[in-house]
């Protein structure tokens, strides 16, 4: 694993500051990604870590990084929303403090393949876990368009949802809608103004 991979999340000791109070207790990180926060927290404490993701990488990486803590740590694959089975699963009945560092990371911005970043062309994927057989791919050319216009209105608070659902899937039924740029090209006819996209 390279050191690309690491990305120092922003007011890390600021987070540990108000997150750490216990310093011989067990803490939650929901989202490790590039594992920055549970590396300081296992750093500055004597503390037991349970390192949550859904992303195989992330795991990976956070394994190599969290390594010299040996026993003090225990990462799973699954998602955040599971926090309870997991705790279940390793007879853990109370915590100290549970961090989640919700969204996208940088680094699965920077992989194109994975289809996150609007600015780079790729396949439509934006798969946290990349085992799940849906894909955004999936979603953008299957879903009915009602169904496309809720996703967009309630996930994305967009304004121009109707318009956007309406003109995608006028879009794939000509042929189907298949990267990132492509359907940023879309979203961007809908919501900007058509002065930009004069010749």
């Amino acid at each position: 694993m390279t050191a690309e991979f690491y990305h120092e999340p922003v007011m890390v000791k600021e987070v540990i500051d108000s997150l750490i109070v216990n310093r011989t207790g067990v803490y939650v990180d929901g989202t490790v990604g590039g594992s920055g926060h549970s590396y300081a927290i296992l750093k500055e404490t004597d503390a037991f870590l349970v390192g949550i993701d859904c992303d195989d990488e992330a795991l990976r990486f956070a394994e190599s990084r969290l390594a010299e803590f040996g026993a003090r740590k225990v990462l799973v694959k699954a998602n955040f929303a599971d926090l309870g089975n997991v705790l279940e699963s390793l007879n853990i009945e109370k915590v100290d403090g549970i961090l989640l560092d919700l969204g996208v990371s940088s680094r699965q911005l920077d992989a194109a393949e994975r289809g996150f970043s609007f600015s780079q062309q790729a396949p439509l994927d934006m798969r946290m876990d990349r085992n799940l057989k849906l894909s955004a791919y999936d979603i953008v050319n299957s879903f009915a368009q009602n169904e496309l216009e809720k996703i967009i209105r309630f996930y994305g608070e967009e304004k121009m949802a109707a318009k956007i659902a309406r003109t995608i899937s006028k879009k794939r039924q000509l042929s189907p809608i298949e990267t990132t740029t492509e359907l940023a090209a879309i979203i961007a006819s809908c919501i900007l103004p058509r002065e930009l996209f004069k010749p």
